[in-house]
C-alpha cells in the first residue's frame, strides 16, 4: 500500500505529538509501528489504567476517518484527533480532541462506503467541544 509522503508526515507528526503529551501526563507510552495499524500507541496512565490510543491527524480539512469497527463496547480505546491548521509552522500546536471510543461511536458519520469519519463541519463542530484538550478527563 502506497502512502503519500504528505499524509505519512502528518500521521507521524501527530503520533509523536500525542506521545509527548502522554509523557508529560506521566504515562508509560509505547508507539506501535507499521502503515496498516489500528492502534498507534499503547499506554499506561499513572493510575495504572491501560489504554490503546488511535491518533488521527489532518492538515486542514473537516473530517477524520475512523474506520469500520463498532466502538460502542471499547472501554480501553481512545481516539486523539489533531487538526494542523498550519503544519509547516512549528510554533503552532495542533488543535486537539480526546474522545473515548464509545463516544466516538456516537459521533461518527458515514464517509466512504463501509467506513466512517468524525466530522468537524460547521454543523457538527459543537459536538466536539466537550472533547477539546480533554487529556485529563479521558486519559487520566
Amino acid at each position: 500500500m502506497y502512502i503519500q509522503q504528505k499524509g505519512h508526515s502528518t500521521a507521524m507528526a501527530g503520533e509523536f505529538c500525542v506521545m509527548e503529551r502522554l509523557f508529560r501526563l506521566g504515562h508509560e507510552a509505547s508507539l506501535t509501528f507499521g502503515h496498516a495499524k489500528s492502534i498507534d500507541i499503547m499506554t499506561k496512565a499513572p493510575s495504572g489504567r491501560k489504554y490503546e490510543v488511535s491518533v488521527k491527524a489532518i492538515r486542514g480539512g473537516t473530517k477524520w476517518g475512523i474506520g469500520k469497527e463498532n466502538y460502542s463496547e471499547r472501554k480501553d480505546l481512545v481516539f486523539v484527533l489533531l487538526l494542523y491548521k498550519d503544519f509547516e509552522n512549528v510554533t503552532k500546536a495542533p488543535e486537539t480532541w480526546v474522545i473515548p471510543a464509545a463516544e466516538a461511536e456516537q459521533l461518527k458519520r458515514k464517509w466512504h462506503p463501509g467506513t466512517y469519519a468524525i466530522y468537524r463541519s460547521p454543523a457538527e463542530r459543537h459536538k466536539l467541544e466537550p472533547y477539546k484538550e480533554a487529556w485529563q478527563e479521558y486519559l487520566g
